[in-house]
């Protein structure tokens, strides 16, 4: 951990052992993502291995009350105060994330949603961000995506082909959107009803885009800049913080977590 890093955890310490940190998050409504869960690979901004995964997971269980995100969208959507809620996602579709992250959420009895990038599943496809491993994490199939339902999990959608919707113009975005919804209703049974555009950043949807994504039929669209979310957030303007490999322990996420606004 470097110098910074473990400033920030021992000030996330300090803040939950006087009180400051829970006090914080009453007002704040939390959505993480992960997006590899690997003991194989070396973590990075996307990675992070089994037993920091659960450190994290543990922590979330003690410091909040971890939600689905269906539970999130319908509280704000109702006008009830979601602050001190958190919920857990995880983008793109990876393997592991049935195999390593499934077992670990289960064991702790803590829900999850799952945003596939419906055009990877089941396919050897290499993305370019990870065109550099020597060996390929791999997607989910199918089968385990339906597993995972079939444990309690939620299943989102992350585009077909992990489309840049702020620069896609509209009828790629049209054709994709369908594209991923009709996939998941044949698989699945029945359409996808949340929606976490690729990238993430804020320059990578824009106001028409977003607007296409609700007339699509989703209900909510989340991003993965960083923030937290007002205790009664738009559904369609919700912030995550992608954790990965950029987080090393769980109060640095905490400390973070205590610097953003609302």
């Amino acid at each position: 951990m470097n110098a910074k890093k473990k400033i920030k955890s021992l000030m996330g310490r300090a803040a939950d052992a006087c009180g400051l940190l829970s006090r914080d998050l009453s007002a704040k409504m939390v959505i993480v993502t992960f997006h590899r869960v690997n003991d194989r690979m070396d973590p990075d901004g996307i990675t992070c291995n089994s037993t920091t995964f659960e450190a994290f997971c543990r922590y979330f269980r003690d410091h909040f009350t971890v939600l689905p995100l269906s539970e999130q969208i319908a509280g704000v959507r109702s006008g009830r105060k979601m602050g001190g809620t958190l919920s857990i996602t995880f983008d793109d579709g990876y393997r592991d994330n049935a195999e390593v992250a499934a077992p670990i959420l289960n064991r702790l009895g803590l829900p999850a949603t799952f945003f596939v990038v419906t055009g990877f599943i089941g396919t050897e496809y290499t993305p370019p961000w990870d065109a550099h491993l020597a060996h390929q994490p791999g997607w989910m199939n199918w089968e385990q995506v339906r597993a995972l339902r079939a444990q309690g999990f939620e299943i989102g959608v992350h585009t077909d082909q992990h489309i840049d919707l702020g620069t896609a113009d509209p009828d790629s975005i049209r054709t994709d959107l369908a594209r991923c919804r009709a996939k998941v209703q044949q698989e699945l049974g029945a359409p996808p009803r949340w929606f976490a555009y690729p990238f993430g950043r804020r320059n990578n949807i824009r106001p028409a885009s977003l607007e296409l994504v609700r007339e699509a039929g989703f209900e909510c669209c989340l991003s993965s800049c960083g923030g937290v979310n007002a205790p009664l957030a738009d559904p369609f303007q919700l912030n995550r913080i992608n954790v990965g490999g950029w987080f090393t322990t769980p109060h640095q996420l905490a400390f973070e977590i205590l610097l953003r606004r609302a």
